[in-house]
């Protein structure tokens, strides 16, 4: 009966099994109908989970099974969230036929790449990683245009340089590894760690419009050539199936909040939150207050201090208005205030700073005092996630640690950072340290161990190496340094971040002052030999050494003993390619070299040639070198301990300054003294090599003192570069111009006031020689007296200056003026000598005898009747008339012949002035010619 029974049922049991298979059809094609058609599609999506530990494998990997179609112009669409990234990290690649390149998509850490049939293209977008993101490729074959969007974004686009083949189906498609042959040849550092979901292919071309609503989730649509929904995959290794929520895939935040389970002060916790790119959190909503209770609430008793109910400080204030709640970081009111304890918040001015308690009050906030002797736990919140970055010794090229990490989930009890290729940074509890393991090397590891527990490997730790790295022996302990710092900044030894350029600035801007601490700006290469001359940037040519000289005063210039104090900075200048220098400042005091430094590098010597003493410029006590930032910087390599800005060598100079004050002997030139001009030299002869290695070069000669000095004016100052074998020489020419209106006050003019005293005796009356005699002689006297006064203050020189020609020229002319005034005496003697007195003279003075005088009327000289008594006096042009028809003897001349006297006396006033006046132009003209040249 039982067994008829069971008989009996079959049948209903076949038709109840047709019922449910007909209903799960029904709402298959339904769900068809819709997703074709439009709507918000299903509530989650499966996902694929590859390589979900990070270790990288070339065996895990998504064989499609389903049929590939052919396609030609598509559009392919994704949602991913990438876990780390491989050195060229293949989401997925198609192969048929023996071609392994048909299709392919790479993400790296900043490049998209797509290949389809051998022709790559390459965009400069970015894959986030640890984030979901939507994206979405477009392939135009008649046109051979590209697009790719990101989260419905168009993010770039271009065009293949070759005309786009048709991609055939029948094909293998492989999610998270690259197809060096059809199927296989795969590599683990071209496999995929991370989720995808959601793969769909058009065999269109989809607008921008309905990409950013696929990305939104406003529609869900699969595609019709390959519908995710609708493949069949073979899963092979670290592969898995997971499902999620459309709302995390649609709606993505990058809001993220770590918590560190250790007790800090609150101005420790806004530090350890500024320290890994963050601030302390304030949750927003109900939501997230939860979530992170539940999630912190088992260290409550710790994070307590076992004191109180509060355990975790959160980032908001009221100290400027009670009750007015500000967040720390910004001063802005808090998006949301979450669940007071009954009776809070009530502390008033003393209770300003917020915390979350537990116990009595789960997830409750309270106001507490903000002294230090309250330590809580400290919760950080990020708008994105924060990239740290790794550097020192241990990160080279070819090392198993990465630089760049992210807080990403927990180890041991804290938070744990995640590489983002293959290493990673956890805390072993058992060895109460920090281990940075790689999961690509076995055994490469490094190790850090804290003084207290509370301490992070965030900034300047020494780490022990547990691994031949980079160079470096297991058990060597190198400094490395983790911090959120970035390019153009400075990592503080707290993993503080301070800009670049604030680095050895001679002020202290890190918290612990470590930005001044090993202050070298010159990195020194091994196997450096300071004998040998920095090699020419040119082949073949001599290293160039700027000279620049720069004039400040002249203490001296004594023309007599032809010698000059001087003193001047020489400057020189050099590039030296063997050295980089790092984090020079555009204030050139910033980047002086030390004297341990300066001992160390090449620097050029100089000789002073002709200088007394012969002094020689070299790198000395009191000399000054510094780097002159002329191009630009690179970035330090990672496997350097700290941040720097390198510059080369090659593109910056090296510029030494010393001040000198020596004597320099001069050949002064006095011909046109005291009008002369004097051109004295500097010589200077670069002696550290020969002219084949190392030359001079002209730069900049100056003179930068008061140009009027006690006896000169300082004029150019010019360069001339030269060779004396074997070395390089350089010439400075200083031009002096003697100032001589001293000369003109005290010589010049006086002497013309004499030259024309004397020459107006010319106009003396005749009857008195002894006066104009007297007069003449005077100046005489006085011209030669003056002459050898000034002869004796003024150098000796064998040959004649201008000077001297002026002096010999007034002498000579005061001479010639009382010659004339003797010959005019004797000539009026000599024609009437009765009319003198036996001893010559007449009561002491010279007259002529009474005679006929001679009269001048009508132009003709005739005799006057008239008496003597009635002559005008002589030397008023009135004169004795003399008989037409005397026949020239003694008293008398022939008619129309002027008296030799008055020939004389004529011939004297005219030829005199004309002399001088002549002589003036010819001198003056000279002298201004000269003088005049600066």
């Amino acid at each position: 009966m039982r067994m008829n029974q069971k008989l009996s049922s079959i049948p209903e049991m076949i038709l109840g099994t047709a019922i449910i298979t007909i209903l799960m059809c029904v709402i298959h094609v339904y769900a068809q109908f819709t997703t074709q058609r439009g709507g918000n599609g299903p509530s989650s999506s499966r996902v694929l989970i590859l390589q979900e530990s990070g270790e990288p494998s070339s065996r895990s990997y998504a064989r499609l099974t389903s049929s590939f179609p052919d396609v030609r112009s598509f559009s392919i669409c994704y949602r991913m969230q990438m876990y780390r990234f491989r050195e060229e990290t293949t989401l997925l690649s198609y192969a048929l036929d023996s071609k392994d390149d048909v299709f392919r998509i790479d993400h790296l850490v900043n490049e998209f790449r797509v290949a389809i049939h051998g022709q790559l293209v390459t965009s400069n977008l970015s894959t986030p990683i640890r984030y979901w993101a939507h994206f979405c490729l477009t392939v135009n074959a008649d046109s051979n245009e590209w697009a790719v969007y990101l989260d419905g974004k168009l993010a770039d686009n271009g065009q293949y340089p070759e005309p786009l083949k048709d991609i055939k189906g029948g094909g293998v498609l492989v999610i998270g590894q690259e197809q060096d042959v059809v199927g296989g040849g795969f590599q683990k550092d071209q496999s995929y760690s991370g989720e995808i979901t959601e793969i769909n292919i058009w065999r269109f071309i989809m607008n921008s419009d309905s990409i950013t609503r696929l990305s939104n989730c406003d529609i869900y649509e699969e595609g019709d050539a390959l519908s995710w929904s609708r493949l069949s995959w073979q899963l092979y290794g670290e592969v898995s199936w997971a499902g999620r929520s459309r709302d995390i895939l649609c709606a993505p935040t990058s809001r993220r909040v770590t918590f560190f389970p250790d007790r800090f002060t609150l101005p420790d916790a806004i530090h350890l939150c500024e320290t890994v790119g963050g601030n302390l959190t304030v949750p927003v909503s109900l939501a997230e207050n939860t979530w992170l209770y539940e999630g912190t609430v088992s260290r409550a008793p710790y994070c307590s201090g076992g004191v109180g109910s509060a355990y975790m400080w959160l980032g908001a204030h009221d100290n400027i208005k009670e009750g007015e709640w500000v967040y720390i970081t910004t001063g802005l009111p808090v998006a949301w205030e979450g669940p007071w304890r009954g009776g809070t918040p009530n502390g008033g001015n003393t209770e300003n700073c917020l915390v979350m308690l537990y116990g009595d009050f789960p997830s409750r906030w309270s106001d507490v005092s903000c002294i230090d002797s309250y330590s809580f736990c400290v919760p950080c919140e990020f708008s994105r996630r924060s990239t740290l970055y790794l550097r020192g010794p241990g990160v080279c090229k070819t090392s198993p640690f990465n630089r760049q990490y992210i807080l990403q989930g927990e180890s041991g009890g804290k938070p744990a950072l995640s590489g983002y290729f293959h290493s990673e940074i956890v805390y072993d509890p058992k060895a109460a340290s920090w281990i940075m393991k790689s999961l690509k090397v076995a055994g490469a590891i490094a190790k850090w161990t804290p003084i207290r527990s509370d301490e992070y490997p965030f900034g300047k730790r020494p780490w022990t190496l547990g691994y031949d790295v980079c160079g470096l022996r297991n058990g060597d302990v190198v400094n490395m340094t983790l911090s959120v710092c970035g390019d153009g900044q400075f990592t503080c030894a707290d993993g503080s971040c301070i800009d670049l350029s604030l680095r050895c600035d001679l002020r202290e801007d890190c918290p612990d002052f470590s930005d001044e601490a090993k202050c070298s700006l010159v990195e020194i290469p091994t196997g450096y030999q300071k004998n040998i001359p920095p090699p020419s940037p040119r082949s073949n040519r001599a290293l160039p050494v700027k000279f620049s000289i720069n004039i400040m005063s002249f203490s001296s210039i004594v023309t007599q003993d032809q010698t000059f104090g001087i003193s001047f900075e020489v400057t020189l200048s050099w590039r030296d390619r063997r050295l980089d220098f790092m984090n020079l400042k555009e204030d050139r005091i910033l980047n002086l070299l030390s004297p341990e430094t300066i001992d160390a590098i090449w620097t050029p010597k100089v000789l002073f040639k002709n200088a007394h003493n012969k002094i020689i410029a070299h790198a000395g006590e009191d000399s000054m070198i510094e780097c002159i930032r002329e191009g630009p910087p690179s970035i330090g390599a990672p496997e350097l301990p700290e941040e720097v800005s390198i510059y080369s060598g090659g593109e910056n100079s090296l510029e030494m300054r010393q001040i000198y004050t020596p004597r320099y002997s001069c050949n002064f030139n006095l011909g046109m003294f005291p009008f002369d001009i004097q051109v004295c030299s500097l010589h200077f002869t670069l002696i550290s090599a020969t002219s084949s290695f190392v030359a001079l070069q002209e730069g900049k000669a100056q003179y930068s003192g008061d140009t009027d000095l006690m006896e000169y004016i300082v004029g150019k100052v010019s360069l001339t570069g030269g060779k004396e074998n074997p070395f390089s020489t350089m010439k400075v020419d200083v031009r002096f111009s003697r100032k001589y209106s001293f000369y003109m006050l005290t010589v010049f003019f006086p002497t013309t006031f004499i030259v024309i005293i004397a020459y107006g005796t010319f106009f003396f009356k005749f009857t008195t020689f002894q006066a104009k005699i007297l007069v003449s002689l005077s100046s005489l006297l006085i011209l030669s007296s003056m002459f050898i006064q000034m002869s004796a203050s003024v150098p000796r020189t064998s040959y004649s200056k201008m000077l001297d020609v002026w002096f010999f020229v007034c002498i000579v002319l005061n001479f010639t003026i009382v010659l004339c005034h003797m010959l005019i005496e004797y000539s009026i003697y000599a024609s009437n000598p009765s009319a003198y007195n036996n001893s010559g003279m007449a009561n002491g003075i010279m007259r002529v005898q009474p005679q006929r005088p001679l009269s001048v009327k009508n132009g003709l000289v005739g005799t006057d009747p008239e008496p003597l008594n009635q002559y005008p006096k002589l030397g008023q042009n009135s004169y004795p008339q003399v008989n037409h028809n005397d026949l020239g003897a003694a008293g008398n001349r022939k008619p129309g012949v002027l008296p030799n006297h008055m020939l004389l006396m004529m011939g004297g006033r005219i030829s005199l002035p004309v002399t001088f006046i002549i002589f003036n132009i010819a001198f003056w003209g000279s002298a201004m010619k000269d003088a005049g040249t600066t």
